[in-house]
């Protein structure tokens, strides 16, 4: 699943849905969890407190008795590794301890934990008999990784929200321009119409030079409405080799340039490429007018250049205009660096280019000297 189908997909209620999950699950975890330690913690309490009722209890108690109580409640319970040694460091007992190696055991025990000597005391003397080398419970290492564990979860989980906020932002912005451009050709596909039928009623009465300019101008903006109207709409896609599309839709941009620009063009031999005929002139056509804004009423030049590089289809489209001064924003709905712009034309070629034709469309050099647009789509694999 794509980059498109996610934002197609993704909506307000799916958000709204995550986010309720998302904190139902850690209420949950916490839950069960928090009741874990509580019984952990219990099971302790209740253990001490036997030892300290059996203690209370006063000299009817006897010391053998304390020493089974203590050994039945705490020695065998004990869930922790330990392991004993005697004065001179020689291991002999141990509890908890995968390795049959008791020493390297120790060792490893003693990098974590200091041993705590044992030390028989005789009123003033004392004697050390041997250490205790001990780890911590898998309860306790538990306890040491939560904090870690709830950090990156919640990171984790709040990343994936604001993630598909931007993916839901996103996909209303794109709803919102897809609307605008079909509900443009719709209003005025009813004035074109008409524009045709006065055509019509005055043939034979217009010098056939403007009757033939504005049928094709007519023409043209019937075929500019049809493309407005399939934005949002899946592409038609069609396998052949794109250069005589470049060229028709460069030579239609080359009528509508000032007798100052000189175009330039270079096509290579090209592949196969599955593309919308259309929707590739579209675009082609917009970088050129982006072109020729550049340049305005100056002098200038247009380049248009065509190769095979790797498993794509180059369209290389250079003019000599004044740059671009936020190139990192000229992608983005509604900006725009002209007076009456809307802010689209840019918008809607990323769009075909990218993610109709799941190619690339990049600025490969702007500057005072002018600025070079490349499109990028993927040659037929044979």
């Amino acid at each position: 699943m794509n980059l498109k189908s996610i934002r197609e997909r993704f909506s307000s209620r799916a958000l709204v849905i995550y986010f309720l999950i998302g904190i139902g699950l850690i209420a949950i975890v916490t839950f069960i969890y928090s009741n874990y330690l509580i019984q952990r913690i219990k099971i302790e309490t209740e253990t001490t407190s036997r030892i300290f009722a059996e203690f209370a209890r006063g000299t009817s108690v006897d010391e053998e008795r304390l020493v089974e109580l203590f050994y039945i409640e705490v020695i065998q319970k004990i869930d922790f590794p330990v392991v004993l040694t005697d004065e001179n460091g020689e291991p002999y007992s141990a509890k908890n301890v995968r390795s049959k190696d008791l020493r390297s055991a120790a060792e490893k025990l003693d990098r974590v934990q200091d041993p705590i000597p044992m030390i028989i005391r005789h009123g003033s003397d004392s004697t050390l008999v041997g250490h205790v080398h001990w780890g911590l419970s898998p309860f306790t290492r538990s306890l040491q990784i939560l904090p870690f564990v709830e950090t990156i979860f919640l990171i984790a989980f709040l990343f994936l929200g604001f993630w598909g906020y931007l993916i839901y932002r996103k996909s209303e912005e794109e709803k919102i321009w897809n609307s605008l451009a079909r509900e443009t050709a719709h209003q005025l596909a009813t004035p074109l119409s008409s524009l045709v039928g006065w055509l019509e009623a005055f043939k034979g009465k217009l010098p056939e030079e403007i009757s033939q300019g504005i049928q094709e101008d007519a023409q043209r903006m019937r075929g500019v409405l049809e493309k407005f109207s399939r934005i949002g709409l899946p592409p038609r896609l069609t396998q052949r080799d794109p250069t005589d599309t470049i060229k028709h839709s460069v030579a239609y941009m080359r009528k509508r340039a000032h007798k100052n620009i000189k175009f330039e063009e270079n096509y290579g031999p090209l592949p196969l490429a599955q593309f919308d005929d259309i929707l590739l002139g579209w675009a082609v056509e917009n970088i050129v007018k982006n072109g020729l804004d550049a340049i305005a009423s100056d002098p200038g030049s247009i380049t248009v250049r065509t190769f095979e590089q790797t498993n794509a289809i180059y369209i290389e489209i250079s003019d000599t205009g004044k740059g671009i001064k936020t190139a990192n924003k000229i992608f983005k709905p509604g900006y725009t660096t002209k007076k009456y712009g809307w802010g689209l034309g840019l918008v809607l070629t990323k769009r075909i280019v990218e993610e109709y034709h799941r190619g690339k469309l990049t600025i490969t050099r702007t500057g005072p000297q002018g600025t070079t647009f490349q499109l990028i789509i993927p040659k037929v694999e044979q």
